[in-house]
């Protein structure tokens, strides 16, 4: 191998090194600090309950961290209805989870309930085959 082979190499491999050195280095903080208010502190932000109901082949709602099993559209809008209570002013969302076989109207009657009683809701099922 020639000298030019030689300095092409050494500079590959010093580019490497250089872009390796860049890439795990850290980023150091700026410098600048920006204003602060002491008219009007920052609110902090809102954060949201999230109530997961799911959904059993046969009907049967899982709910509270699926540790209790309700029967029923009644029962369902009496358990979220409490945990509104409970839970008073904070923001709530519900979000129902079911698997690709279980029929559509107990999904239908949970996610009425969110419904009647304002709720925001989502709905997560759970295709055949493993894919979300």
């Amino acid at each position: 191998m020639g000298k030019s082979g030689f300095v092409v190499r050494f500079v590959d491999v010093v580019l490497i090194l250089l872009f390796g050195f860049i890439s795990i280095s850290s980023v150091r903080a700026t410098e600048i600090d920006l204003a602060e208010s002491s008219e009007a502190p920052a609110p902090l932000p809102e954060t949201e309950a999230v109530l997961f109901v799911g959904i059993r082949s046969d009907g049967t709602y899982l709910v509270d961290d699926e540790r209790s099993e309700v029967r029923g559209a009644v029962n369902l809008l009496r358990f979220i209805g409490s945990e509104l209570t409970r839970l008073g002013d904070q923001p709530i969302k519900v979000r129902i989870r079911a698997s690709h076989d279980t029929p559509m109207r107990y999904l239908v009657d949970a996610a009425r309930v969110c419904d009647e009683l304002g709720v925001p809701k989502a709905l997560e099922v759970q295709m055949a085959g493993g894919a979300g």
